[in-house]
């Protein structure tokens, strides 16, 4: 039995997406290039003319609609396999890995976090100094202000940091897994054998 699927890619990845389709044991039955044009309206523009002008054209403003073309370009890839090929189970099941581990997404540094951090604690650090060297009493808000900032922020940071690393830590395995089904796939679609032979001793 043959099953089907198609995918619509763009087409700087077409070259990308038939080896790793190939690597599942997918064979290309068809691909076209499609080009979708439609025309979108931007805005519209109204100018009026003023009294004499009006008098003197009969019109009272001008209307200017402003459009642009919107054009969607890809690559519709329509790919075949046989159910009944060799290890199909144990390719199907690499496939689901890979495509399940590639989904995830890259973890964002807390950047805008920290720099907000720093900064404030900065801040807080140049009025300490400038109240010290002017000899100014500080009031009470002043104070829990110069002791919150640090105590909400520095525990804050440190936890997203660590949060940060752990999750790129599991992504960087996440793709390797990836690779690794993507390998094992190849091997078994090419017919190599998983199976190391023992050594004879």
């Amino acid at each position: 039995m043959i099953e089907y699927k198609t995918e619509r890619v763009l087409p700087q990845y077409e070259s990308n997406i038939l080896q790793v389709n190939a690597s599942f044991g997918w064979q290309l039955i068809s691909s076209q290039e499609i080009y979708n044009e439609s025309t979108e309206i931007a805005g519209v523009d109204v100018k009026s003319y003023g009294a004499f002008m009006q008098e003197f054209t009969g019109n009272d403003g001008k209307i200017n609609v402003r459009t642009y073309k919107n054009v969607t370009n890809y690559v519709s890839m329509r790919f075949g396999r046989d159910t009944r090929m060799p290890d199909y189970d144990k390719i199907c099941a690499l496939e689901n890995e890979f495509y399940s581990s590639i989904s995830a997404r890259q973890p964002k540094k807390p950047a805008t976090l920290t720099a907000i951090g720093v900064i404030a604690m900065i801040i807080v650090i140049i009025s300490i100094i400038n109240a010290i060297s002017s000899g100014i009493s500080a009031e009470l808000w002043e104070i829990l202000v110069c002791i919150a900032v640090p105590v909400i922020f520095i525990p804050l940071i440190i936890l997203k940091w660590r949060s940060y690393k752990k999750n790129t830590a599991l992504y960087e395995r996440m793709q390797d897994d990836a690779a690794d089904a993507l390998t094992a796939a190849q091997q078994l679609v090419n017919g190599i054998s998983e199976d190391v032979p023992e050594e004879d001793f």
